[in-house]
């Protein structure tokens, strides 16, 4: 019986001991996939991150060619035709047909430079996006409102930077393509969250569009991944709704 017991005991303690490494390995092998992942993660952030600040100085460097280039001259040449339409009685047609032209790309321009450049950090969310639907409603003949439910405080850097993205994005796309009477952005913020809701009557998306996506729909999307966040869209026929949430702080 002492050596059954014995023999037990051994058996018992080999079987415990294996059981116990392999429970311990096994976790550890999980630790070191979770700790891989989590690295990946930060890589891929890293990576994407310095793609978007390469892309904010590419932005400012064309926001400042269109703006002392191309605006400098297309004004110097606008400053000429008023003086040639002003003295000019011959093709005065002609002559308002050029200056409207050039007018309406001078303004394009500044457009184009405007939207390039990027934001003042000094100012705040709605300030900026004030600002842009200001510059809509004074071009389209969209009615586009702007509601924001509470104050916002300050914003992650991050946060304020892809939120102002996102929604200007999106209601270029309205301009752009939507065929839209009426677009509204409302935001609110609710303790960690922000929710975003951009909504227009237009003609809406397809199913293709709504799952693939053009260039500007997948920069939509990378940016709420950056910023930890989440993105619904619902379009018919009647129009379009998109609901993003974002963390006010993307390093919770």
């Amino acid at each position: 019986m002492i050596y059954f017991l014995a023999a037990f005991i051994l058996v018992f303690s080999l079987v415990t001991a294996i059981v116990t490494y392999a429970y311990l390995h096994q976790k550890k092998v999980v630790q070191l996939r979770t700790q891989l992942h989590e690295e990946e993660l930060h890589r891929q952030q890293a990576v994407f991150d310095a793609l978007q600040e390469g892309q904010e100085q590419e932005r400012t460097r064309l926001a400042q060619e269109l703006h002392d280039g191309v605006g400098a001259r297309l004004s110097g040449l606008k400053m000429y035709l008023e003086h040639l339409k002003a003295h000019t009685r011959e093709n005065q047609a002609l002559v308002a047909e050029i200056y409207t032209g050039l007018a309406e790309t001078l303004e394009e321009v500044r457009a184009i430079s405007h939207n390039l450049q990027p934001m003042v950090f000094g100012k705040g969310l709605e300030q900026l996006l004030q600002e842009y639907v200001g510059q809509l409603n004074a071009s389209d003949a969209c009615q586009y409102d702007l509601q924001i439910y509470n104050p916002l405080g300050d914003l992650d850097r991050t946060v304020l930077q892809h939120s102002y993205r996102i929604v200007s994005e999106l209601l270029n796309n309205i301009h752009k393509h939507a065929q839209a009477s009426l677009a509204s952005v409302q935001i609110s913020k609710e303790g960690p969250l922000m929710e975003i809701v951009v909504e227009d009557n237009g003609i809406g998306l397809d199913k293709a569009s709504t799952n693939s996506g053009g260039i500007g729909l997948n920069n939509i999307r990378s940016r709420v991944d950056v910023c930890k966040g989440m993105l619904n869209i619902d379009s018919s026929e009647a129009g379009t709704t998109v609901i993003i949430e974002l963390p006010v702080n993307t390093a919770s």
